[in-house]
């Protein structure tokens, strides 16, 4: 009898057939694609849709059945100790790598490996393997996986980690990842100091408000989750904003209401026994903290308008919003008695919806992978990576 199951297949399978029943297990066009079809023993078959009314009216029904389907299935794993760390790994099934898409599975598996959150990969088709994403092989994972994915022993899937979160993939990241054309607009990176930059993208005033508002209170939620911090966060902004006094003057005036803000400076202090350090710098040169004296004495920037006086109000609000977001969780974290380990060195995309008080969870959740990138291939040896699977 046919049975209904999702496939994973490389990101570019079937691109330009827009009818068939699949889509990306995550939201980018690198990410490995699911694709739905009939299991009949022998072979797989892949229906598609009439047309495009036909594809949105049954493929909600389809994907139901299918991880139903999945779900039944029994696929086991073992827990292997390498260099300190449990490697759980589940092989040799047919369908070990499609169990990421079993959320009963991922928990489970999340339970075992005594963990919150899990950094999994599915380098080729019979392969699963995670670890508790807090783990000191967080950064090696990406390197192993893309090594099976260039060596693959079935069908390639990915050569991407995933993190998994409330047994659902949340992130995406791997060793080394192209540029990524999403609409979102900074990245964050966290240095061996922990102390943090973000990678502005805006295009004017309003929007650089907009984007200091958001990657701050991300990153302030990640210093809260992990209780470290080097005491250091430097904004960098790209040529594609002109550089102009209103500019300096806007940048200046977070960094001083930033700084005037007692709670942020309190936590600082805790965690890096110093108050907190600002920066700007655009296209790699320091725009502020900077004195009025120094600002005057610069010829190569033109004068412009003052900042509207709804920026500043809108500056205001940014440290407003951020500090009650962050009491908020501070507050609970401190009820729940919550304690994180350290994960230095992670780089990621940020994602776009975070302004809403419902999704500081899913932020702080998502802050971990969304977009991995990794530079670790010189502290790993790749002649002995295949010690990491079980014999």
């Amino acid at each position: 009898m046919d049975t209904l199951l999702p496939i994973l297949k490389t990101s570019d399978y079937r691109k330009d057939e827009k009818l068939q029943f699949k889509e990306f297990l995550f939201n980018d066009a690198i990410a490995p694609v699911v694709a739905y079809g009939k299991d009949s023993g022998n072979a797989m078959v892949y229906e598609g849709a009439a047309d495009e009314s036909d594809l949105y009216a049954r493929f909600p029904d389809i994907k139901k059945e299918a991880l139903a389907n999945l779900k039944a299935i029994d696929v086991p794993y073992q827990i292997t100790e390498a260099e300190g760390t449990n490697v759980l790994f589940a092989e040799g099934h047919e369908y070990a790598s499609e169990k990421i898409l079993d959320k009963a599975y991922m928990i489970k598996i999340a339970a075992d490996l005594k963990c919150d959150t899990l950094m999994v990969g599915i380098p080729f088709k019979g392969v699963l393997m995670a670890i508790d994403s807090n783990s000191d092989m967080r950064l090696k994972l990406p390197v192993i996986v893309k090594q099976y994915f260039e060596n693959p022993q079935q069908d390639p899937i990915s050569d991407k980690v995933f993190l998994v979160q409330n047994g659902e993939v949340v992130a995406m990241g791997g060793e080394k990842l192209p540029e990524n054309e999403s609409d979102d607009n900074f990245v964050i990176s966290e240095n061996k100091a922990q102390n943090y930059g973000i990678e502005l993208k805006s295009k004017n005033v309003e929007e650089l408000v907009a984007d200091v508002n958001t990657s701050f209170k991300q990153v302030m939620l990640m210093i809260l989750q992990r209780k470290s911090f080097g005491g250091e966060i430097t904004f960098k902004l790209s040529s594609a904003i002109p550089l102009d006094q209103a500019l300096i003057n806007k940048c200046n005036s977070i960094i001083e209401q930033i700084e005037k803000n007692e709670m942020l400076q309190t936590i600082s202090q805790a965690l890096a026994s110093s108050k907190v350090q600002f920066k700007f710098l655009h296209d790699g040169n320091l725009i502020a903290p900077t004195t009025a004296s120094k600002i005057a004495q610069s010829e190569s920037i033109q004068e412009s308008k003052p900042a509207a006086p709804k920026l500043e109000q809108e500056t205001k609000k940014v440290i407003a919003d951020t500090s009650e977001k962050i009491k908020t969780v501070a507050d609970k974290k401190q009820k729940l008695g919550i304690t994180k380990k350290s994960k230095p060195w992670w780089k990621f995309w940020a994602s776009e919806e975070q302004d809403s008080p419902e999704m500081i969870k899913a932020a702080e959740e998502k802050a971990k992978l969304d977009e991995l990138k990794s530079s670790t291939q010189k502290d790993f040896d790749k002649s002995d990576h295949n010690k990491f699977m079980p014999k």
